[in-house]
């Protein structure tokens, strides 16, 4: 019965790919389009090319909802947009994200793929040949025959031969074990923006067999700022972007800048104040076990709060004082339903501090987002690498909540 319904619900959800455009789009802006794949054309067997087939579908189907809840203005005072906070501090500001030009090009290359599905097939592949992205295993497995098909590396074998750092290993452990608990259930729901449901329960190929990267669970020198439970209870994956499933380097002519994709966040974890140089979105999946389990913070660069110490030509090294007496309420909770968009722009520094204290098995959940990131075609400035900030009083060491916490922000180019 379940497949049953997984399978209309795709049937229902592809037939209405091509769709009523918003506004500010140009019907002949994305009808018959040229597309620049990013590498060569993948080619596959006839049995392979079945479960391609379906990973594909799945693929439009995720994209789809993805348009239609950014342009989506309903429960917001916005045109054709869904509201996104975008700062946390002095009481948080909001913003309509379509008004900002690079949601505007995602959204219009996302509709370029829809209503042109067979040109767009020719940039995509199951990537199962690419060493560093990996497959959960586990129930996310044996429900996805795409999945079973794509062979790639475990997240059991990764964290058993590629983490050398003990305590990594065994929360990356319980990660793996819990994975397809943290990203299936009733916790976990979309926000009403969507038109449908895109999460692992109604796309359980996608979420599979996408390809997932626990980014910080090997040993690297960035590390040295972050927490040890992030690095082994995080990952995210790449359906649409430069290293996803969806590989497109132009659409007519135009350089494609999208990485969309999702992110998976253990709870009892604080992923770091960290900041980069191009524009992030998510949307809250979960529903929270209670009011302030997720709470989220942000802090635009030019805010009056943050500090110059330092700066050359490439880099402004600032601080910001976590621990002013107020610094609480600078913590924003959200959840699917309350507040679930956030937009960072580029070189906001940001952090998500997930309570897992009201969780009855908080080992088995985590903070589920669909994730994107907007301009990272632009490798001037440095191609959207994460820089992890450091406490101000000993720097190299990770900043916590109830510190100056210090960021060096990229010199954007434009």
């Amino acid at each position: 019965m379940k497949k049953t319904f997984i399978a209309m619900s795709l049937l229902i959800a592809n037939s209405a790919l091509a769709s009523e455009l918003p506004d500010f789009l140009d019907a002949n802006d994305i009808n018959n389009v040229e597309f620049k794949c990013l590498g060569d054309s993948p080619t596959y067997s006839a049995d392979d090319q079945k479960y391609v087939n379906m990973l594909w579908d799945e693929t439009l189907t995720y994209l789809k909802a993805y348009a239609v809840a950014l342009t989506n203005g309903e429960n917001s005072h916005c045109l054709n947009s869904d509201e996104a906070m975008v700062d946390s501090t002095q009481g948080g500001q909001k913003m309509c994200v379509m008004d900002r030009r690079d949601m505007k090009l995602m959204v219009k290359n996302i509709y370029q793929v829809i209503n042109n599905p067979d040109k767009a097939k020719q940039c995509f592949g199951a990537r199962e040949e690419v060493n560093w992205i990996y497959n959960p295993g586990g129930e996310l497995t044996k429900n996805s025959p795409v999945a079973q098909h794509f062979k790639r590396t475990t997240f059991e074998e990764f964290f058993k031969t590629k983490v050398t750092n003990k305590e990594v290993q065994k929360l990356g452990k319980s990660f793996t074990t819990n994975f397809a608990k943290m990203v299936t259930g009733d916790e976990v729901k979309m926000p009403t923006a969507f038109p449908y449901d895109i999460s692992a329960n109604a796309l359980p190929n996608l979420w599979a067999a996408a390809g997932w990267f626990p980014m910080y669970a090997e040993e690297s020198k960035r590390n040295d700022k972050n927490f040890n439970n992030i690095r082994g209870g995080y990952a995210y994956a790449e359906i649409f972007g430069h290293w996803g499933l969806l590989r497109i380097d132009e659409i007519n002519g135009d350089k494609v800048g999208a990485e969309v994709g999702m992110t998976v966040q253990s709870v009892d974890t604080l992923y770091p104040y960290h900041n980069h140089a191009i524009s992030e979105i998510y949307y809250n999946m979960r529903v929270p076990a209670c009011a302030n389990e997720f709470k989220s913070f942000a802090v635009r660069e030019d805010s009056p709060l943050v500090r110059t110490v330092k700066e050359d030509d490439k880099m402004r090294r600032v601080q910001f004082d976590a621990a002013q007496h107020n610094g609480h309420t600078m913590w924003l909770a959200g959840s699917y339903l309350q507040d679930p968009l956030m937009y960072f722009h580029q070189n906001t520094i940001h952090a998500f501090d997930i309570d897992g204290s009201c969780e009855a098995k908080p080992e088995e959940r985590a903070i589920v987002s669909v994730w994107a990131r907007s301009n990272a075609h632009d490798k001037r400035n440095d191609y959207g690498t994460t820089l992890l900030c450091e406490s101000a009083k000993n720097p190299g060491t990770p900043a916590n909540k109830d510190e100056v916490i210090q960021c060096d922000l990229t010199k954007i180019k434009w």
